[in-house]
């Protein structure tokens, strides 16, 4: 029996802002990794879930959610720790250089708590509707110490965190 769905646009195919690209969720990695003299002690990926780049002449921005419970580690330990205490996390960020070597200035939000984070990296064009965008940072130690039941998770902030982002953005 012939059904005309199949003739239908996708969702948000009308009106799509040719500025705005989203993230595909099988190509992108988000890493933390922290390091002891150098040495990478503790390493775990993230899941991003949603996650938009937009393109403006006056500045660029970055936004995005990441599911704080999807955290994946070697270690049973900090896995459990990490996925307990972090709930869903959110970056956004303004395009604060537009050199080839992009910042990005914002704020990531976990947990009750927001802290300033500045990302930088490269911008790739790799097609005409598609853009790969890689970035690293680190987050550095709160100020004050955090108010959380594990002693554990209080241990692991004290140390700088490492981020890396790369994914790939598409219209």
């Amino acid at each position: 029996m012939p059904t005309d769905t199949r003739f239908l646009p996708a969702a948000g195919a009308l009106d799509a802002d040719p500025a705005v690209h989203r993230i595909r969720p099988d190509r992108c990695v988000l890493e933390l990794t922290q390091r002891l003299l150098g040495i990478p002690v503790l390493r775990g990926r993230l899941t991003v879930r949603r996650a938009t780049f937009t393109r403006d002449p006056e500045g660029s921005s970055l936004a995005a959610a990441i599911d704080g419970a999807s955290f994946r580690s070697a270690f049973p330990l900090p896995s459990a720790t990490v996925t307990r205490e972090l709930g869903e996390v959110c970056f956004t960020g303004e395009e604060i250089a537009e050199r080839p070597p992009v910042e990005f200035a914002g704020r990531l939000g976990f947990g009750g708590s927001s802290r300033d984070l500045v990302l930088g990296g490269e911008l790739r064009e790799a097609g005409p509707d598609r853009v790969i965008l890689w970035l690293r940072g680190t987050l550095p130690p709160p100020r004050r110490p955090l108010r959380t039941e594990g002693w554990f998770a209080r241990l692991l902030v004290r140390r700088p965190i490492r981020v890396e982002f790369a994914g790939e953005f598409v219209q």
